[in-house]
């Protein structure tokens, strides 16, 4: 008999450069550890009237960012604005129904900090869907459709009950665990949390 992963829910947005150097360390550290990122998409936005897409990034903003990046060894530079992230969200709640979430997750990260794309886009965030497996057409149809606006919502307010206040936030058991921190703190972290879970009592 296999034993399910444990899931840990991850509250993020592709707005977030913070939230693309999680990505990255998460990606590493799934398989090492053994658990699934269950990652669930908040806009900025919707909690914070600073990160208004299209808006500048401030010097402290930027510097934060660049901070983190150094600590974290992951080099990635901010964007110069704050990105609209709420149709490629809604997107990857599309992809998730899909069975394609993994390989869209990544190309939207990618495509917004590695290459530099403008994932607002529609023929953008088109493309990248139907490379991931889905029909392109249908793709778009349902995003304006806002079919996904609910289940968005609804992890707003899961991580309003948590407190999750900060992008990423990692939710591991009970407790939040806000922002990303260096690869080996986080394996310490993450391994604690899944040693403590694994010593509970089964159902």
């Amino acid at each position: 008999m296999t034993t399910a992963l444990v899931r840990i829910p991850i509250y993020f947005d592709y707005a977030s450069t913070l939230c693309y150097i999680a990505w990255r360390i998460v990606r590493e550290l799934e398989g090492e550890l053994g658990f699934e990122a269950l990652w669930k998409g908040v806009p900025i936005a919707m909690r914070d009237h600073r990160a208004k897409p299209g808006r500048v990034l401030g010097d402290r903003e930027r510097e934060k960012v660049l901070m983190v990046a150094a600590e974290t060894g992951i080099a990635v530079a901010p964007p110069k604005s704050w990105i609209d992230s709420s149709a490629a969200l809604q997107g990857s709640e599309i992809a998730r129904d899909a069975g394609v979430f993994r390989k869209y997750h990544e190309a939207v990260f990618r495509a917004a900090f590695e290459q530099g794309v403008d994932i607002a886009n529609a023929d953008v965030l088109d493309t990248i869907a139907e490379r991931a497996g889905m029909n392109r057409a249908r793709f778009r149809a349902t995003i304006s459709s806002g079919a996904m606006t609910p289940r968005i919502e609804s992890h707003k307010r899961e991580a309003d009950e948590f407190s999750a206040l900060g992008y990423p936030t990692f939710i591991l058991g009970e407790f939040p665990l806000i922002g990303i921190q260096p690869i080996e703190s986080m394996r310490l972290l993450i391994g604690r949390f899944l040693r403590q879970r694994s010593q509970e009592p089964q159902a």
